[in-house]
């Protein structure tokens, strides 16, 4: 069996808050599809991966999924299906209740809760959330621990605000007793756009891995260079760093409201659409993610670099520069 092939399904746009950071510009429900478009979506999907004996990882998110009228039954749906492994949702953590743990905890499938937020602190996190947003993620997280045998996700996207506090958010983590948290990179899309001075710089983001390179005591940085972002494992003893290497056009897509196909979520370019053609002749036609694999095509010294797993952040250089293969700007490695 090959490894899980992990989907990010934006079943809609619409949300309940505005973070800064946002990569969406529109938050309604203009987009979204009904009933017999999302199952449509997601036969279209599950027979590809039949076809490639692959098993699905899916996590449902939005916008915020759990104003998703159809959420819990497409969760139904996909849970009776054997191409799908496990199943999970991305979520501000706001609108999660008895009701709706109940309603997930009925899903054999279903495994994760990942919660968003950007601070270790009610300042920090709500400069960025919204106020008062941060003492009731922590009250619900606190809840769901408690109700629930979930695992327990955080997402911490870094911004030039909030990548400082990376040890402080490990350490309130730790004190919430989740499961773990993902390191994004802020990249700036949709809203973000307009907090682009917020965007790491390259002296920053290598601060924060240096960071990280001595809280996982890590002799040599440059075996983090090939990830786009972190996962840390909370055990009973010691944290445990994973990275996480670049998906596009390997193991893992993303899906937005109206069916469309991005690369991932952070590359906001459309490769097709499951309601018009299959994900096989997508996946297998895409000149662009045939482009976005060969490191070859890279530009500069991405292109020369002999770390063969690492083409950079892809996502990130085409947010800053306009060119998807460009140098990613993140980069640290001289005279390449």
């Amino acid at each position: 069996m090959k490894d899980l092939f992990h989907v990010q399904w934006h079943l809609t746009n619409y949300c309940n808050l505005r973070c800064q950071h946002c990569y969406q510009e529109d938050f309604s429900k203009k987009k979204d599809l009904d009933w017999v478009g999302l199952t449509g979506v997601a036969h279209n999907l599950l027979t590809t991966l039949h076809d490639w004996n692959q098993k699905a990882s899916i996590h449902l998110t939005g916008g915020e999924p759990l104003l998703k009228l159809e959420l819990f039954p497409l969760l139904g749906h996909l849970n009776q299906n054997p191409v799908v492994e496990e199943l999970g949702i991305i979520t501000n953590g706001l609108l999660i209740d008895q009701e709706v743990v109940e309603r997930l905890s009925a899903l054999p499938k279903f495994r994760r809760i990942n919660i968003s937020l950007d601070g270790a602190d009610a300042e920090v996190n709500d400069s960025i959330r919204g106020k008062g947003v941060f003492k009731r993620v922590i009250k619900n997280i606190l809840w769901i621990k408690k109700e629930s045998p979930f695992e327990i996700i955080l997402m911490f996207t870094v911004m030039g605000r909030n990548y400082r506090s990376l040890a402080s958010f490990l350490n309130l983590a730790q004190e919430l007793g989740v499961h773990g948290f993902i390191i994004e990179r802020f990249i700036p899309w949709g809203r973000g756009r307009e907090w682009k001075n917020e965007v790491l710089k390259k002296d920053e983001w290598v601060e924060l891995v240096s960071v990280i390179s001595e809280l996982f005591s890590i002799e040599e940085k440059n075996r983090l260079l090939s990830y786009q972002a972190f996962q840390i494992h909370l055990h009973e003893n010691e944290p445990e760093l994973l990275g996480a290497p670049c998906v596009i056009g390997r193991d893992g897509l993303c899906l937005m409201p109206e069916g469309d196909v991005f690369p991932c979520r952070r590359f906001p370019v459309s490769i097709g659409n499951l309601l018009i053609d299959s994900l096989k002749t997508i996946w297998e036609k895409s000149e662009l993610l045939k482009e976005l694999g060969r490191k070859e095509t890279l530009k500069g010294k991405c292109g020369r670099c002999e770390i063969k797993n690492c083409r950079g952040c892809r996502s990130l250089t085409l947010a800053l520069k306009g060119d998807y293969l460009e140098e990613d700007p993140h980069c640290w490695i001289e005279g390449v």
